[in-house]
C-alpha cells in the first residue's frame, strides 16, 4: 500500500482490502484502538507529524484531532485511491497536507518534522527497500525528533523487532523504548520509539 509502484494497475484495491478497511480499520478501530494509540504517544498538539503509509485515513483521522488548532499532519501515500478516500473522510480538517508517490523520491523537506509515524506498513514493503524508506524518513526528522513504529510480529507477514532495531541503528537513530505487546485480537505487535541525534 505504502510503497508499490504508482501506477493504474497497482492502484486497483482489492474487493477484500476495501471492505476490510471500510467496516474493520474506519469503523472499529478509528474509534477504538486508533485514539488509545495516539494517545499513547504523548503528543502535545503542536507538533508537526509525518504518517507515512497514511491509507485511506484511520489512523489519520486520530493524529490530526489531537493536533488541533496549532499542530499540522502530513499523510504519505503512494496511492491516489486511498488518498482521495482519505481527503473526503478528513476534508473538515484545515491542518491536513496530502502527498503522493514514494517516499524515496519525494522532496520533503530534511529535518522538518517533529514526529514520524510508522503504523502497520513497514512490513509490506520489500526487505531489500526497508533501510532506503526509513532513511528517507529520519532525513525528514528535526533533530531530536521522534520516530515511532508498530508492525506486526507474526513470521509470514510481519517483521520481528531485531529487524526493527536493525533498521532504526543502521539509519542512525537512537532507541528510546522497544518492545512486543499483544493486541486486543491476540496477535503480537511489535513498537519502538527512536530519536534522531544528528
Amino acid at each position: 500500500m505504502a510503497h508499490e509502484g504508482n501506477n493504474m494497475e497497482t492502484d486497483r484495491q482489492p474487493f477484500a482490502r476495501i471492505i476490510e478497511e471500510e467496516l474493520i480499520d474506519y469503523r472499529i478501530r478509528t474509534r477504538f484502538s486508533h485514539p488509545v494509540f495516539v494517545k499513547s504517544l504523548g503528543l502535545s498538539g503542536t507538533e508537526r507529524v509525518l504518517e507515512f503509509g497514511s491509507g485511506g485515513g484511520c489512523l489519520s483521522s486520530a493524529l490530526v484531532r489531537s493536533l488541533i488548532p496549532e499542530g499540522s499532519l502530513s499523510c504519505v501515500e503512494i496511492s491516489p485511491y486511498w488518498v482521495e478516500k482519505a481527503r473526503r473522510r478528513l476534508k473538515s480538517f484545515t491542518n491536513i497536507k496530502y502527498l503522493i508517490g514514494d517516499i524515496t523520491r519525494m522532496t520533503i523537506p530534511k529535518n522538518h518534522f517533529d514526529v514520524v509515524i510508522i503504523h502497520f506498513v513497514l512490513h509490506d514493503i520489500e526487505p531489500a527497500a526497508r533501510i532506503d524508506v526509513v532513511s528517507a524518513l529520519a532525513k525528514c526528522l528535526r533533530p531530536e525528533g521522534i520516530l515511532f513504529i508498530s508492525e506486526p510480529a507474526k513470521p509470514e507477514h510481519g517483521m520481528p523487532l531485531s529487524e526493527i532495531r536493525a533498521l532504526m541503528r543502521d539509519t542512525g537513530l537512537r532507541e528510546i523504548h522497544t518492545g512486543c505487546t499483544r493486541s486486543w485480537v491476540r496477535k503480537w505487535i511489535c513498537y519502538g520509539k527512536f530519536k534522531k541525534s544528528w
